[in-house]
């Protein structure tokens, strides 16, 4: 019977002694993913609070204010770095910082890294209760990741649009180029369209897509407007009425919109976010193809609009 009991003790003496041996004093844990997004891109979107419900993998927190609920788990944002963030998690007992990082590879992916620690405590029991729970937190961190990865690897869920890039055509246009002090209403737009219109006609030419528009503005005071129609010949310039060639081989960057003007802006200013987090160069202005014709759809939420940006 002592020699049973005796045997017991060791083998909880070596239980116990395992514990300080294989678990470390400060538990570490950290998990990496390479996701196939570009790094200033991905970092817009994950320090905005509003932007983690499209991909948080667990749900909102109930009782913590912005905070973020995984089994169990409670993350909330914190305080954001350059291109990382930091995250106040609770795990049971176990509160700490975890760092979010993101790494750059190449301009199109990145490397995402997230890490944390905290202490064990000398106390065995409770230092396997802190070991299970660092367990768990890797768990949490490798499903954070795989949901970042699963909701924003592809351009159209980062930027909100699917932004492509093709090659400019060989074009010519005909195009009236005017100033206004406010933003020109649709009928204004439409007034130059038709100009264009009876001129193409007038000189028995043939339009080969639909009308162009850019306005452009420096200090909301002045709007340079520019309306074109691409034709299928040179024409000559008439009045206010001028031709251009666009010269074919370059890049052009394309989205399409369904909406009206407030749809239309922000999907510019997306596309601009590309343009810069890319470290593209514009050489010519962007313009807007006007699919719908306007004065026909009154519901501009049922516009169609393509946006071209020439880019190097």
């Amino acid at each position: 019977m002592k020699k049973w009991i005796l045997i017991s003790l060791v083998l909880l003496a070596l239980a116990l002694g395992a514990t300080y041996l294989f678990i470390p004093s400060t538990l570490k844990i950290s998990q990496n993913l390479r996701i196939e997004a570009n790094k200033e891109g991905l970092y817009r979107k994950l320090s905005q609070p509003s932007s983690w419900a499209e991909w948080w993998p667990g749900s909102k927190a109930m009782n913590e204010a912005g905070a973020w609920e995984l089994d169990g788990g409670l993350f909330q944002p914190l305080e954001q770095k350059m291109l990382s963030l930091s995250i106040l998690l609770k795990e049971g007992s176990v509160e700490a910082t975890a760092e979010l990082t993101l790494i750059a590879i190449k301009t199109d992916s990145s490397l995402l890294h997230i890490e944390t620690s905290f202490p064990a405590t000398n106390n065995p029991f409770s230092r396997i209760s802190a070991y299970l729970k660092a367990v768990k937190i890797k768990d949490h961190f490798a499903r954070m990741l795989q949901a970042i990865n699963s909701n924003y690897s592809a351009v159209a869920k980062l930027y909100g649009y699917d932004i492509r890039k093709e090659k400019v055509v060989d074009s010519n246009l005909v195009f009236i180029a005017t100033q206004s002090k406010s933003l020109p209403s649709t009928e204004q737009v439409y007034a130059m369209v038709k100009k264009l219109n009876d001129y193409i006609l007038a000189k028995k030419a043939t339009s080969t897509g639909y009308p162009m528009l850019n306005v452009f503005t420096r200090d909301s005071l002045l709007f340079d407007v520019r309306v074109a129609i691409p034709v299928d010949r040179r024409l000559p310039d008439a009045g206010e009425i001028h031709y251009k060639w666009m010269l074919g081989g370059g890049n052009i960057l394309i989205t399409e919109v369904k909406g009206g003007p407030g749809e239309i802006k922000k999907a510019y200013e997306q596309i601009t976010h590309y343009v810069t987090d890319y470290k593209r160069l514009a050489p010519a202005i962007p313009f807007e193809s006007m699919v719908t014709d306007r004065t026909m759809e009154k519901d501009s939420s049922q516009w169609i609009t393509r946006i071209y940006y020439p880019v190097i």
